[in-house]
């Protein structure tokens, strides 16, 4: 995972055991809108992320009004799959390319989800499940219309807020979500038709980040104007950044920084020990 700072502008690379420091800029800017190409072979190809024409502030999420007005992804955000308003040329790479359901586990939670092609497994990196499985397939369209149901009639939840992932799962809810998952997919499969099963075996991912036991939950840094954040990098899963700073450990959703401006800090950040604490939850 990578932060984009301020200045040339670099990068700032999230390493494990590497120390970082840097301040948040003032204000929330607009993040730009995707704009269709012409290369519409695969779902992952058929948009091109366009920067902000104005650099104006956002009004509402990540992006200004302009930009989420004329954003051709939006449409599929919003998606249930019983009707299509999307660019033609979206419409028909979703209906003839290969998507998945897939069912990921956060602590004893279910979240029913869907995915194209081979992208599967990084979005569930990305949303730092703690396992997780896929248990249909069907085009782009065809999985919307299983999901949706999936949540409707079996409860599986729709997200999981950054706020609730910041727990460390202890073993024992890990052990009821991996029942429930089971539970789950056997109910699927006699819901929905034959042709889109997938006898799919659940990969768990916990492993995967790396993280240190810990017993206490650790503090949430809320994203404000002119916050110094400072301490050496734990880990993350998934949109959550741990930090170690003189042994209280913080987390950080990243997601929270989109459209921020990242400014590097090293210098006197050893007041940055006390004033963190003012912007926690």
């Amino acid at each position: 995972m990578k932060l984009l700072t301020e200045g040339n502008p670099s990068e700032t690379v999230l390493e494990i055991g590497k120390t970082i420091s840097f301040i948040i800029g003032k204000g929330r800017f607009c993040v730009g809108y995707s704009h269709v190409t012409k290369d519409y072979f695969t779902m992952d190809s058929w948009k091109k992320r366009l920067p902000c024409p104005t650099s104006s502030l956002a009004d509402f999420g990540n992006q200004c009004r302009a930009c989420a007005a004329k954003d051709a992804s939006s449409h599929c955000a919003r998606c249930s799959g019983d009707s299509c308003s999307a660019h033609q040329s979206i419409r028909e790479a979703c209906e003839r390319g290969e998507s998945f359901v897939y069912l990921a586990v956060f602590g004893d939670r279910i979240k029913a989800g869907v995915s194209q092609g081979q992208r599967v497994e990084k979005r569930w990196i990305e949303q730092g499940a703690d396992a997780a499985r896929r248990v249909l397939k069907g085009n782009g369209r065809e999985i919307r219309i299983y999901e949706k149901k999936i949540q409707d009639e079996l409860g599986a939840l729709k997200r999981v807020k950054a706020d609730e992932k910041t727990s460390f799962t202890d073993s024992v809810s890990l052990e009821r979500g991996l029942k429930k998952i089971e539970e789950f997919t056997e109910k699927i499969h006699k819901m929905l038709p034959p042709t889109a099963r997938i006898d799919d075996t659940t990969k768990l991912l916990l492993p995967r980040y790396g993280l240190p036991k810990m017993k206490v939950r650790p503090i949430d840094v809320k994203i404000r104007d002119n916050v110094k954040v400072v301490g050496k990098i734990l880990g993350t899963k998934g949109p959550i950044l741990y930090l170690d700073n003189i042994g209280i450990i913080y987390s950080i959703n990243i997601h929270a920084l989109t459209g921020r401006k990242i400014v590097d800090d090293f210098d006197g950040s050893s007041s940055l020990q006390s004033g963190l604490s003012k912007y926690v939850h």
